[in-house]
């Protein structure tokens, strides 16, 4: 059960799927549904806009009012022996995320910055513990300051803007959070993130090989800044090699394929 339910995270990571959300308001009429819906929406955006390195699960615990489900199901992946140090930390990191972040009504910087000390001295060699540092870092200097409910900051917000949809024509295939990386210049964060979920070898080989592909997408996209179609390569070619067998690699030939025919 605990490796079902972490794997479902894993795989709304490599997907782009979105875990089904409570209903928001009980009994409400169509006019009041539809604005709570809306209200999620801006939570979610604003609590991305605040802390890009949240991930989409994290994200839907902010914006539906499920933080404390979210810190259980991270926990059950960190107490997981199946799992390893990479993905443990990113469980910890994802837990003081959650926990310190602005538009969170369950926030608790303190809680955060417990988890985020666990991570230092529990994962020193966490590819996360710069950014770990960092936000230990705010929380210090946000602890000078008084603290704004979040009622009113998200009334302070751009509603209009926060809900308004990137135009731009991305590939099908990249999740989100892929998206994001490249739309917001942070191809070596997402990176890193789908670098932790293919070392974990407890996964399964087509999860792993899924997010060596996410990497390949991203450095073959058009609309990167930082685009490297000889690194989009070398990670399809390392599906090839390592997980031949999965549905993943025949995805992987033919982008193979195309970035061939990009070159003549």
């Amino acid at each position: 059960m605990i490796k079902l339910l972490v794997s479902g995270v894993i795989a709304a990571i490599l997907t782009g799927c979105t875990v089904a959300t409570p209903v928001l308001v009980a009994e409400a009429g169509g006019h009041q549904l539809a604005r709570a819906s809306e209200d999620a929406k801006v939570r979610y955006a604003a609590a991305l806009r605040d802390e890009p390195d949240l991930l989409t699960f994290s994200l839907q615990a902010i914006s539906s009012g499920k933080t404390e489900e979210a810190v259980s199901v991270y926990m059950k992946g960190y107490s997981d022996s199946n799992y390893n140090d990479n993905m443990k930390s990113l469980a910890l990191y994802q837990i003081a995320l959650i926990y310190m972040n602005r538009f969170n009504d369950q926030r608790d910087d303190q809680k955060a910055l417990r988890y985020l000390n666990r991570q230092k001295i529990e994962f020193p060699n966490s590819r996360l513990q710069d950014r770990v540092n960092e936000r230990i870092a705010l929380i210090e200097e946000r602890a000078k300051q008084p603290t704004k409910p979040v009622s009113q900051l998200l009334t302070q917000v751009n509603r209009a803007e926060l809900l308004k949809r990137d135009s731009t024509p991305y590939d099908e295939e990249l999740t989100d959070m892929s998206a994001r990386a490249i739309s917001e210049g942070r191809v070596e964060d997402a990176e890193s993130v789908y670098l932790v979920l293919y070392s974990n070898t407890s996964s399964s080989a087509e999860m792993r090989a899924k997010a060596l592909y996410q990497i390949g997408l991203i450095y073959m996209s058009p609309f990167n800044a930082q685009g490297n179609n000889q690194k989009a390569m070398e990670y399809f070619r390392q599906i090839a090699v390592e997980f031949p067998e999965t549905a993943t690699n025949k995805q992987a030939q033919k982008r193979i394929n195309e970035l061939i025919n990009r070159q003549m």
